[in-house]
């Protein structure tokens, strides 16, 4: 069997059927991050991990993510009603993935984690991921989609860290701003850079960001 340079396959038993399976992951030597967008999208070079980070059943179609935690007893009881029995195909997405594919792999743990009833942070970040791979297709309906519901979603999460508090505040006002509501993400940013307790990692982050949009805004109206 010839070496696949590109991927790895990773075992897994899947928590819902109990059937082990393999499906890929991208090998470490075969990505690099190039840079990141304003609301924390990773830009790759070479292939995207983010394809992979979903392992989807062939034998059920139960999707699961490393970050979900309901996973056991009688979440497992909710899923099979709510998720399992009402798919109507399963896919086999253990090879390799088209945009698609890893949009699909998201959306199912999507459902996943809410019929599980998932914290909403970890829905949050769901919704976010699925509306970055939208955005790698410039599909910016589907894409806003979701970024109103990761929004929705971060404003609902709770965090005992500090860091995390302020990265979901910045998130917030980061959507807002490319949802175009100025003034949500005005009163956002403005929390973050004027705030006393606030990390100078975040406060520069929203600065940064506030400065940028302005100095755009500015220029497109000066053109106009």
């Amino acid at each position: 069997m010839s070496m696949n340079y590109d991927y790895y396959e990773s075992k897994v038993v899947c928590n819902f059927c109990k059937k082990q399976y393999t499906t890929y992951k991208v090998r470490p030597g075969r990505y690099k991050a190039a840079g990141q967008d304003s609301d924390f999208m990773p830009i790759y070079e070479g292939l995207n991990p983010l394809f992979y980070e979903v392992a989807v059943c062939p034998h059920c179609g139960y999707a699961f993510h490393k970050s979900m935690t309901r996973t056991y007893g009688p979440f497992m009881s909710l899923i099979e009603e709510d998720y399992i029995k009402k798919l109507q195909k399963v896919m086999d997405l253990c090879k390799e993935r088209t945009v698609a594919e890893a949009i699909a792999s998201f959306q199912l743990a999507y459902l996943v984690a809410k019929v599980s009833m998932e914290e909403p942070l970890i829905l949050a970040n769901f919704a976010m991921k699925i509306a970055w791979l939208y955005r790698l297709i410039h599909d910016k309906e589907s894409e806003n989609r979701y970024l109103h519901a990761a929004r929705d979603l971060f404003n609902k999460s709770h965090t005992k860290s500090k860091e995390s508090e302020e990265r979901i505040q910045y998130l917030i006002a980061e959507i807002s701003l490319r949802l175009g509501d100025i003034e949500d993400a005005k009163r956002g940013f403005s929390r973050l850079i004027t705030g006393k307790e606030v990390s100078n990692k975040y406060r520069n982050y929203a600065k940064k960001r506030w400065d940028d949009f302005k100095y755009d805004h500015q220029t497109v109206v000066g053109e106009g």
